[in-house]
């Protein structure tokens, strides 16, 4: 490839990760104007209308089952119209997902999320959406225009609309903590603050763990990154300091050793297991952190061996606003059936019944009114309701929403790589501080 190429990619790259202020957005819109691609986006009077509605998504088996219930009830609606379906853990969607995309055969409907979907945007395996916004084709009309608009790629178009919202959080399992008569820990905090208080509140927790370890978590390190003043990317370069992640490494290190959570070698038993079959669902850990919409595995899993219940405080970015992530649908660019893909995802987004059925397990309800429906219902746990308002003050007090750019998806494993380096005494919290920053800005280069 040229550098000419090279460079055009990186630009594509290099796309907005802040939530869009409502005030600035005619000049958004103005300035995707003058940067949209080649491609046209469609209208709804002329879209192909041809074969299966052909669908992916990712979850547990739970929330997997919640779906399928959601365009089951869709597919009683259009019963002329074959549905088929491709559900699958959320490796194995991504990992599908790039077969199928190399093949040029990617499902009608992929489900995105905001820290892959640009790898499929920039590479031109999406359709533009814009046109079916426009002219209502796809209702978005509920859902925050901020929260819209942030999905819009460089090129000047949207590819990706939100059905699930999520955000990085601590988990707390309030019962068990007063159960053992310890205060929650300060919400306000940042993670060095939430180490202080487990290194009090441990003597009182017996054979259980105040804190489950943070060290191997990049969606973590960001919010320290955030409570620094830094972030996890800046352009072409890492956005944070090699000091503040050697301070990282070294303060889960020193959390290990002072029996604050659990061991590397205990951690690594539950390395990779569902949420809701985690140290935190299990009781073994009374404070973590996730994104919010993995509580709800966490608590079927409670409420099965009466272990407590799991609530939501915001993430401990010391006071500094925190990143909140979607999950979405896109179309496919080599969809058939667009008609029926784009009357799913109107359908999806703003059906009141199906936010019941899926009970939060996909993340939040992106249009206002359906969360403001569930937050009035007495048929809605508490727990979810703690969420939904948590992520009224996260977008309030300026969250961004974090779409991380094409290639850098596999930092996710090689973070946790270094860390585990480092928690097995096989490197140094400097050596792997060296390391990681080499991965992350070789992959913003693009080669």
């Amino acid at each position: 490839m040229s550098h000419a190429g090279n460079d055009a990619m990186r630009q594509r790259r290099l796309r907005r990760r802040l939530a869009v202020p409502t005030a600035a957005l005619s000049l958004v819109l103005v300035a995707a104007a003058c940067s949209s691609g080649g491609e046209e986006a469609p209208g709804g009077d002329e879209l192909p209308a041809e074969g299966p509605l052909t669908m992916s998504w990712y979850g547990s088996d739970a929330r997997n089952a919640a779906v399928q219930a959601v365009v089951d009830t869709f597919g009683e609606q259009h019963p002329d119209l074959v549905i088929e379906t491709q559900p699958t853990t959320f490796d194995g969607h991504w990992d599908r997902l790039s077969v199928q995309a190399s093949a040029n055969n990617l499902p009608c409907l992929p489900a995105m999320q905001s820290r892959y979907q640009a790898r499929y945007e920039d590479r031109g395996s999406l359709l533009p959406l814009e046109g079916l916004i426009e002219d209502g084709t796809i209702d978005v009309s509920g859902i925050p225009e901020e929260v819209v608009e942030s999905n819009r790629n460089a090129d000047g178009h949207i590819y990706s609309i939100p059905y699930g919202i999520w955000y990085e959080g601590a988990v707390l399992n309030v019962p068990a903590l007063e159960d053992a008569q310890v205060a929650a820990p300060d919400p306000g905090e940042d993670w060095a603050g939430y180490v202080d208080w487990a290194a009090e509140a441990q003597p009182q927790l017996g054979d259980s763990y105040a804190l489950a370890s943070q060290g191997g978590s990049i969606t973590q390190f960001q919010m320290w990154a955030l409570s620094q003043g830094e972030n996890l990317f800046s352009e072409t370069e890492a956005g944070f300091s090699k000091e503040t992640l050697v301070e990282w490494f070294e303060l889960w290190l020193g959390a290990i050793d002072d029996g604050l959570t659990p061991s590397a070698d205990l951690a690594a038993e539950y390395a990779g297991v569902p949420t809701n079959q985690g140290m935190m669902a299990v009781g073994l850990t009374f404070v973590s952190a996730t994104g919010d919409n993995n509580a709800s595995d966490m608590q079927i899993t409670l409420d099965q061996n009466g272990l407590g219940a799991v609530s939501m405080a915001p993430a401990p970015t010391g006071g500094q606003p925190q990143v909140v992530g979607a999950n979405s649908w896109a179309i496919s660019e080599n969809c058939t059936n667009v008609a029926a893909a784009a009357d799913f995802i109107s359908y999806f987004i703003n059906s009141a019944d199906g936010a019941f059925t899926l009970e939060t397990q996909t993340g939040l309800p992106p249009v206002t009114s359906i969360a403001d429906e569930l937050l009035a219902s007495d048929d809605v746990t508490d727990s979810i309701k703690e969420r939904i308002e948590l992520y009224n003050e996260v977008l309030a007090a300026g969250g961004t929403v974090d779409i991380w750019p094409d290639g850098t998806q596999q930092l996710v494993t090689q973070f946790t790589t270094r860390w585990e380096e480092v928690a097995f005494g096989q490197s140094s919290p400097d050596a792997a501080a060296d390391a990681f920053i080499a991965q992350l800005e070789t992959a913003l280069s693009g080669f």
